[in-house]
């Protein structure tokens, strides 16, 4: 790497260059530098790590030996760390099978020092254009699902979430198993994905299963597959999520209902890396992340001898915690929006709604706030684009809040509706009414264009008018 490079900058984009040789770094980050780069450099595999976790580079250029040992296997364990760059080897070592290693682990190019500047020069322009149509890929993976790339689906900005979402980045990029501790309906499952996503394993499958809705037998089956024949309509032989995630991602939700037969083979195949099918005979093996979630106090299940001590210390590679709501009070806001916005996109949730939302405990926490206002949303009357405090209230199912509807004072009719037929009844006429008081709003008072916009006759418009006292 000595040839001169050009002087005018005509690249850009981030590398991280990992090299134990200080010499080496030097040449090479001003090289990379004149050739328009931004460069971190580390020297050893903490460093490494480190660098990645504080900056995300596009590329990075990866010398497989690394200190203490030296050993070409120290930087090819590096290599799944870095998820979501494009990694390319630089290596004294031109053995074969150390190439096709470090290829297996997701090395994008492999070139073997003295390194002809020439040839790093156009690989890393490859690189580099292959990193932004990756970033350009997730991006547009992550707008169809109506997300922010940087979010991973963790929406809010409060330092509760901004924490999360950096841990999830940090250690989504390794192998160790993990444990997602927190509250019902604060989204562990969600964390789950957004770790599968972080990781190595992205393309892979993510497979999910919730240990505590079925029994020992079939959890089992569902793991671990089945035999034809093994138990009655076996009819067939059936592959397990163990063999189906193969590659990819095993999420256990509530692992802490987990029948304690089913704590004992899971804990074998986590040792063992292998597993019988229900009525096999032959072991198979599967090679999964197994993240599991709970709302359990696990070590009090423990201590208690309701959950085995050696399958929890298998599963805590690495422990995550999701906030309450509660806790993050100030994200509701947020969330309202973005949930209002999956089933009416024109709709907007008015003042009292906010203050309603925010005043609210939410022991249902994230899940039961979707609820409420998605539920809200799809009550929207025909037209309107409103989303108040009292349609809230009503999909909360706290019906004691309901206004009076129009014209009870004079004909009566509403409060004899809502006496005799319950609260279902009022929301009905409720919703009725605002629909009628929207459409003739819109319709600047025109009966027949209003009748037009609700799909009914002008005669029927006119009794309903009455019937409601809206006349």
């Amino acid at each position: 790497m000595t040839s001169a490079a050009p002087s005018t900058p005509s690249a850009s984009g981030h590398v991280l260059l990992v090299d134990d040789e200080p010499a080496y770094q030097r040449l090479g980050a001003s090289f990379l530098r004149q050739l328009g780069y931004r460069v971190s450099v580390a020297g050893d595999v903490d460093s490494a790590l480190q660098a990645f976790a504080d900056d995300r580079p596009h590329v990075v250029l990866l010398d497989l030996a690394m200190p203490p040992s030296m050993d070409p296997q120290a930087g090819l364990s590096l290599i799944p760390h870095f998820a979501q760059s494009v990694v390319v080897v630089l290596s004294g070592h031109g053995e074969r099978d150390i190439a096709l290693q470090a290829v297996e682990r997701g090395v994008w190019d492999f070139l073997t020092k003295p390194i002809d500047p020439d040839v790093l020069r156009l690989v890393l322009t490859r690189a580099m254009h292959k990193a932004r149509l990756d970033e350009q890929v997730r991006a547009l993976r992550s707008a169809q699902q109506g997300q922010d790339p940087g979010e991973m689906g963790l929406i809010g900005q409060t330092a509760a979430m901004q924490q999360l979402r950096a841990l999830v980045q940090r250690v989504g990029a390794t192998s160790v198993n993990l444990i997602v501790l927190g509250p019902t309906g604060t989204g562990k499952e969600l964390v789950a994905r957004a770790l599968h996503q972080c990781s190595p394993r992205a393309d892979g499958p993510f497979a999910v299963i919730h240990c505590g809705a079925l029994s020992a037998e079939l959890l089992e089956s569902e793991l671990f597959g089945h035999l034809k024949g093994s138990f009655t309509g076996a009819h067939r032989d059936q592959p397990g999520l163990l063999e189906t995630a193969h590659g990819g991602t095993l999420f256990l939700d509530e692992v802490g209902e987990m029948p304690a037969p089913m704590q004992v083979k899971l804990l074998r195949f986590l040792q063992e890396g292998s597993f019988l099918p229900v009525g096999g005979r032959e072991l198979r093996r599967a090679e999964v992340r197994v993240i599991a979630a709970t709302h359990r106090d696990l070590e009090a299940m423990v201590q208690a001898g309701t959950f085995r001590e050696d399958l929890f210390y298998r599963l805590k590679g690495m422990v995550l915690r999701t906030p309450a709501l509660a806790e993050r009070a100030a994200d509701v806001p947020v969330l309202a929006a973005r949930f209002l916005k999956h089933v009416a996109p024109q709709a907007r949730l008015s003042a009292d709604a906010m203050q309603w939302l925010q005043s609210r405990d939410w022991p249902g926490n994230v899940r039961q706030l979707r609820a409420v206002v998605e539920s809200a949303g799809a009550l929207i009357a025909p037209g309107s684009t409103l989303v108040d405090a009292e349609l809230l209230k009503f999909a909360n199912g706290d019906t004691t809040h309901l206004p009076e509807s129009p014209g009870a004072d004079a004909a009566g009719t509403q409060g004899t509706a809502a006496d005799s037929h319950g609260a279902l009844d009022a929301a009905m006429l409720e919703l009725e009414t605002r629909m009628l008081r929207d459409a003739m709003a819109q319709a600047g008072g025109n009966q027949s264009e209003a009748a037009r916009r609700l799909g009914i006759s002008r005669v029927g418009l006119i009794k309903k008018l009455g019937r409601l006292g809206l006349k």
